[in-house]
């Protein structure tokens, strides 16, 4: 009787035991798998995945379609853009990582903040402040140019102004990968080579960077990612001269009229297949370990004596620290406060009598600016819970327990890494369509987000939960605490300060978000990023740049306290 008893709940211990692969392999399915199958789906027929549409028939003729000129010059630039501004940030990321890392520079931590100071605005605001600064005709710059008696050469609605703005505000992306790397090369290598008679030039080409050769290769290929599914930049850059890259017809095919989206869904597959392959080669290029500098021998870091050449190596980085963050603050000031958008001359951007509050005030005041910046403290909000519980309780899974399947979740959680942020808005689109009770509410965008950032809150988690030894825990068990009880008493508290901070960069990308919100927003629905795009798009300079000044002070103060308070990195914002 014993025996059947035992056997008879076997198979219902398993199915417990299970459980909660099943639950968490369904909550990804939905997030992340669904999504991009509906997408791909709708690529390949001639109907939209609408609700109570019948379904589409099987045609090729979207792919066939992205063959015409006008989708072959999106490609090209996607890639003459991407390149181009990769080689630019990685020109601009290791020289300050070197500079930060490597030297004697003055004032290091102001440089080493220099690196990651364009991390407060985002290419949205980034993009919109060039827009101020270096259009051909109005742009501050071309006017202090044309004052001076020179001749005003600033354009950046051009494909070398998409690549200047990409590269200035991708490449801290390079910085933070370089920058640790070159912190741990062991000095000896390079003054051997002094020794031998090497000059500078060749240590610095031949042995520095080339021993930092898989940081520089997977930031290069990172950096490539982000910026050719970047929408922002090209779009409000771009646009004016009907320069489009993949992003910005992606969005074209759905905002124009008559819509195209079974085409956009086309054009979304082949820019995540783009992105998936680069994403790979950069897995495979950080998992080299052939590069190896960092051995039980210690060694005491010596910076490189730079002599004359410290205070010109000084001005570089704050060079960069005017044309990435100086310089759009000053054009968003000038016009937020301007009187009159239009400016004659230098004296007349310093003159007291031109500058006013009045659209400051009107902006502050608005109940545009005031919902949409409620709503998107709500969708930071409800990422940060939602997807803290659901990073926690995958990180818990994947690290801490030796069920089946943990490899497939950690596989999954990467996933998002290889979509571009406005393929993830469309597939979602298309996903919950059919659902009124998520679809046109604030869920929908959360939902969104948390699939989105997956894999910045699963590894930020998961570097938490493997720093703290599971020995903790089974010592805990022995003692007779409950696999629940050892959980909330001893791991919880232990990794709680990580899990907090994660939580508050989910928040802060969230606010930053604009690419994954720009199909899925309503009128009653439209977050801060929304708003100032579509102020843009309405052309009322003067309120986007009031709004994009609010959105610069919020998400200062929430990237401060989060630093401050929590120890947030910069990384993935």
């Amino acid at each position: 009787m014993t025996d059947n008893r035992v056997n008879a709940s076997a198979p219902a211990a398993r199915v417990l035991q299970r459980l909660p692969l099943a639950a968490l392999a369904a909550i990804l399915v939905v997030l992340v798998v669904v999504p991009m199958g509906i997408l791909l789906y709708a690529s390949f027929v001639d109907v939209p995945p609408r609700p109570g549409s019948p379904p589409g028939d099987f045609t090729v003729d979207n792919y066939a379609a992205l063959l015409s000129a006008g989708n072959r010059a999106a490609m090209l630039n996607t890639l003459v853009i991407g390149l181009g501004a990769t080689l630019f940030a990685l020109v601009l990321g290791c020289g300050l990582a070197w500079l930060a890392a490597r030297t004697d520079v003055p004032f290091k931590s102001l440089v080493q903040t220099a690196g990651i100071m364009p991390l407060f605005l985002s290419s949205l605001v980034g993009a919109l402040a060039w827009s101020l600064l270096g259009s051909p005709e109005q742009g501050y710059l071309n006017i202090v140019l044309r004052d001076l008696g020179l001749p005003d050469f600033v354009n950046v609605y051009s494909i070398p102004g998409l690549i200047f703005v990409s590269g200035v505000y991708y490449a801290p992306y390079s910085f933070l990968l370089v920058y640790s790397s070159l912190s741990l090369l062991n000095p000896e290598l390079e003054e051997a080579a002094y020794v031998h008679g090497a000059r500078f030039r060749h240590v610095l080409g031949g042995i520095t960077f080339k021993l930092v050769t898989p940081a520089v290769l997977g930031a290069a290929t990172l950096t490539l990612v982000f910026i050719m599914e970047n929408f922002p930049i090209p779009q409000v850059l771009g646009s004016p001269e009907g320069i489009h890259t993949l992003p910005s017809q992606i969005y074209r095919l759905m905002a124009t009229a008559p819509s195209q989206p079974n085409q956009a869904s086309a054009a979304g597959a082949i820019l995540l297949v783009i992105t998936a392959v680069m994403v790979f080669v950069q897995r495979r290029v950080l998992a080299t370990r052939e590069f190896v500098t960092v051995t039980g021998k210690g060694f005491t870091p010596r910076p490189r004596e730079l002599g004359r050449w410290r205070w010109p190596a000084f001005a570089c980085a704050m060079l960069y620290v005017l044309a990435a963050v100086m310089l759009p603050l000053f054009a968003l000031v000038q016009s937020a406060f301007r009187a009159n958008p239009y400016t004659t001359g230098i004296a007349a951007m310093f003159r007291p009598e031109s500058f006013e509050t009045e659209v400051m005030a009107e902006t502050l005041e608005s109940e545009e600016l005031q919902q949409s910046l409620l709503n998107s403290i709500a969708v930071g909000a409800g990422a940060a819970f939602a997807g803290g519980l659901l990073y926690l309780a995958l990180a818990y899974y994947v690290h801490r327990t030796k069920e089946p399947g943990r490899r497939f979740l950690s596989y999954v959680a990467m996933w998002p890494a290889a979509v571009p942020a406005l393929v993830i808005g469309l597939g979602f689109l298309w996903t919950w369509t059919r659902f009124p009770i998520i679809y046109g509410t604030l869920a929908i965008l959360v939902l969104a987000f948390v699939g989105h950032l997956l894999p910045q809150g699963f590894q930020g988690i998961s570097s938490s939960l493997i720093q703290v030894h599971p020995d903790l825990e089974e010592s805990a068990r022995v003692c007779g605490a409950g696999k629940i009880r050892t959980v909330w008493e001893i791991l919880i508290p232990l990794v709680r300060t990580g899990v907090i901070a994660t939580m508050l960069l989910i928040f802060i990308l969230s606010m930053r978000e604009l690419s994954v919100a720009i199909f899925l927003f309503t009128s009653d629905t439209q977050v801060l990023s929304i708003s100032i795009y579509n102020a843009w798009e309405g052309g009322r300079l003067p309120p986007v740049a009031a709004m994009s000044l609010v959105y610069i002070a919020f998400l200062f103060v929430l990237t401060f306290v989060s630093r401050r308070w929590f120890g947030v990195t910069n990384r993935g914002v």
